[in-house]
């Protein structure tokens, strides 16, 4: 048996049914908002990555090698927003710009669940806006996708990175070579709690961490009102008390000082969603990023985005029993002989095919029982019988496995068979 190094899955048929079903209907929403598809490749130049993820990430978890038969340095895709960045500035798309990816990252993360070092991300970006409208429609797309996916126990937690360095870098004063690490601390606080988070920030901000708990244990309204009362951060406030004006349901929203998010390039709005149960860290996150694209255009170009961890989503899912891991095939009809009917039946199976309907026929010239045992096994809910009787009458037996009932069909009228295949077309996650 060959193993697959650690952090990689193979995926059998039914995994594989259900994932393709997420995945369409994530970029079907994702196009109900307006928004559109790029591909950029799987791997990039390291020194198109390298400065735009922060030590922890560029030092232990990017995939990065060299060919011995190559001088340059090449590194596996880390997220979906830096390749979109080197994106714009080769092609300079019109202003919005509107894009949506649903493709494979790579981290060289500790393998646990919910977190693989191959996985995918649907990553949606607004490139071009400043305005809050941006910012709201991407907490929109969150909400949305959580609900059409039927989940109840979710929150979407929102932050601004101007408020942290407000607070914590002006008003606490906390020095640059401390602050990375404070916020690295704070971000923890959902693993580690509350009194292990003032334990560690006590070893780096000595009394100030009595004061910081105190502040990251603010909620909601009670965080608006804390920084209602500088005037040297209005204009922060004003803005992100529009975006939650434009919230189409603000009831899944929590306003958390603690919320950090670790990428060094976010530089406005913040958010992450995350399930109640099962704790499986965040299944959505992102932010506003102004400064990135300056990075690759030498230009102000403002933009926002966000991401869903599509693993976690499935995972999740499929704990709660939200996702059902019931499908065995994409065949619709399973067409069933006898010997000597064989090339009665292959006929009929083609004009199914170009009618509309995903038919399987047996290739292997295998007894009647075993046909049927195989659309048993593989829940083929159709079964279209081709036998000398039915040959005479010039029609052909169909058999719903569900109802137990059978219809005769006339030969020279199949387009009956899909109107029957597609009208009991059941439709469930």
């Amino acid at each position: 048996m060959y193993n697959l190094p650690s952090g990689l899955r193979d995926f059998p048929t039914e995994i594989k049914i259900l994932r393709n079903k997420i995945f369409s209907k994530i970029e079907e929403i994702f196009q109900r908002f307006g928004f559109d598809p790029i591909e950029t490749p799987t791997i990039e130049y390291w020194d198109t990555l390298k400065g735009k993820y922060g030590e922890e990430a560029e030092n232990k978890l990017i995939w990065r090698f060299k060919l011995p038969y190559s001088d340059k340095e090449y590194a596996l895709r880390y997220d979906q927003t830096v390749p979109l960045a080197r994106f714009f500035s080769n092609y300079r798309p019109n202003l919005p710009f509107k894009r949506y990816v649903i493709d494979k990252s790579y981290r060289y993360e500790n393998p646990q669940k919910g977190r693989y070092r191959e996985f995918y991300q649907a990553d949606f970006d607004i490139i071009g806006s400043k305005e809050p409208e941006s910012d709201a429609e991407i907490l929109n797309i969150v909400n949305f996708i959580f609900k059409e996916f039927n989940f109840s126990n979710y929150k979407i937690i929102i932050n601004n990175r101007e408020f942290l360095r407000f607070v914590f870098e002006k008003k606490l004063n906390i020095s640059e070579e401390k602050i990375k690490k404070v916020y690295t601390i704070i971000d923890k606080l959902d693993k580690i709690g509350i009194e292990n988070v003032k334990r560690e920030l006590n070893n780096i901000v000595g009394e100030l961490s009595d004061k910081i708990v105190e502040i990251i244990s603010l909620k909601n309204q009670e965080v608006i009102d804390y920084l209602s009362k500088y005037e040297e951060i209005s204009k922060e406030i004003n803005y992100f008390n529009n975006i939650l004006d434009l919230l189409n349901d603000k009831s899944k929203i929590e306003i958390n000082l603690s919320l950090v998010r670790g990428l060094d390039y976010y530089t406005g709005m913040i958010y992450e969603a995350i399930v109640e149960k099962p704790k499986i860290g965040s299944l959505s996150g992102g932010g506003r990023y102004d400064n990135l694209l300056k990075l690759f255009t030498n230009e102000e170009i403002p933009a926002v985005g966000g991401s869903i961890g599509v693993e976690r989503l499935i995972d999740a899912g499929i704990e709660l029993g939200i996702f059902k891991i019931d499908k065995k095939t994409y065949t619709e009809i399973c067409v069933i002989y006898f010997e000597d009917t064989f090339k009665d039946a292959w006929n009929i199976c083609n004009k199914l095919r170009d009618i509309g309907l995903n038919c399987y026929i047996d290739l292997m010239k295998r007894d009647f029982n075993k046909q049927i045992k195989y659309a048993v096994d593989k829940d083929i809910r159709f079964l279209l019988i081709v036998g000398k009787k039915e040959l005479l009458e010039n029609s052909v037996l169909l058999q719903d496995r569900y109802t137990k009932e059978r219809i005769k069909v006339p030969i020279n009228n199949l387009e009956n068979i899909y109107r029957i295949v597609k009208n009991r077309k059941i439709n469930s996650y």
